[in-house]
């Protein structure tokens, strides 16, 4: 398997041109919001093919244009993020964390330190997956679907172009990736798991397509292959009873209460014995509770329990060093409802997960 880097700028790159938060007011598709999406894409058309390799992306000769769309994508992302749900919490921290990256980047590279911009973007991508795989999308996204049927794109090995395909909202074709990936001898179950490639096609499933079907027969076949590790192997015989208890489910009449029920279910050592064997019920939990953060009308006092499980939940399942939201979300817990007693338990957490 080859390295991640190239798949990993580009997706940095690409979480530029999002469609925004399902609860998006209409006044999103406005005049000026498309034409800010145009300059968007106007300059990934440009800077995509040059980071596609080291020496386009240094050339001396290249500079200023590059700087320029970088100052660009900076400046216009920040534009899309006063366009967002003031109550989408989750879309607003990765948004600030991004726009906050992409001119540390773009400094960085003014100053001649281009490896060290380079290594920055390469960081930046996990936000494109933190941002894409929360909430639900069926929708088309053909700016997504452009970009990745670039030929440079497509010439790209299949486990870097996943990365692209989740970056640019091509659910389907990603699952599809990811389905392939796992079935490919050339790929052993232990490396596709070390590089997040299981975790990343969970979330997808789960949160975004909410289709535990697909993903029990997918790991059930997985679980056929006589290669896997005994610690994968013991963890998909977890997953697989999840999904089928989600696959029965009804949905839920409280988000915040299926997803108590949720957690409290994947803390229960009977039932898995540590947080990595609970993955999908924590995935689950997490979806219910980003869609619920989206929603109108909800009191502060619910809000700031529902951030509260969230930090509970990125702190057993999170895979970003880079790009930790645990502490956001209890913050905003303590912040949002100081008198309820998890505000208690939320100050406990971040205390030690701080220190």
């Amino acid at each position: 398997m080859k390295a991640q880097p190239t798949a990993a700028m580009i997706a940095a790159l690409l979480l530029w041109f999002p469609t925004l938060a399902w609860s998006q007011a209409p006044e999103a598709s406005s005049d000026a919001t498309r034409a800010t999406m145009r300059q968007i894409v106007d300059s990934l058309a440009f800077v995509l093919p040059l980071s596609l390799s080291d020496e386009p992306f240094a050339d001396p000769a290249q500079h200023r244009a590059i700087l320029d769309a970088l100052d660009t994508l900076a400046k216009k992302g920040a534009d899309l993020e006063r366009h967002v749900e003031k109550r989408d919490l989750g879309f607003a921290f990765l948004s600030r964390s991004l726009a906050r990256d992409m001119r540390e980047i773009r400094n960085r590279y003014e100053a001649g330190h281009i490896a060290e911009a380079r290594f920055l973007l390469l960081e930046v991508s996990d936000h494109c997956a933190a941002c894409h795989s929360r909430l639900p999308d069926d929708r088309e996204h053909p700016i997504g679907r452009r970009l990745v049927d670039d030929p440079r794109v497509a010439a790209l090995d299949l486990d870097e172009r996943v990365e692209l395909e989740v970056a640019t909202r091509q659910f389907d074709r990603a699952l599809t990736s990811y389905e392939t990936l796992f079935a490919d001898p050339d790929f052993s179950p232990a490396e596709l798991d070390l590089h997040g490639h299981i975790d990343g096609y969970l979330e997808v499933v789960v949160r975004v397509q909410n289709d535990p079907t697909r993903a029990l027969r997918t790991f059930r076949t997985l679980a056929e292959r006589k290669d896997l590790p005994a610690a994968l192997r013991e963890n998909l015989g977890a997953w697989i009873a999840s999904l089928r208890m989600l696959e029965g489910r009804p949905p839920a009449s409280s988000p915040l209460g299926g997803a108590r029920e949720l957690i409290a279910q994947a803390q229960d050592p009977s039932r898995y014995p540590d947080d990595r064997s609970a993955l999908v019920n924590y995935l689950f939990a997490s979806g219910l509770l980003n869609r619920f953060t989206t929603t109108s009308g909800v009191t502060s006092s619910d809000l700031g329990e529902a951030c509260y499980l969230l930090g509970v939940i990125e702190s057993r399942i999170g895979r970003s060093f880079w790009l930790s939201q645990t502490e956001f979300y209890l913050e905003q817990a303590i912040l949002l409802a100081p008198e309820r007693a998890f505000a208690n338990d939320a100050y406990e957490l971040l205390e030690e997960f701080l220190v």
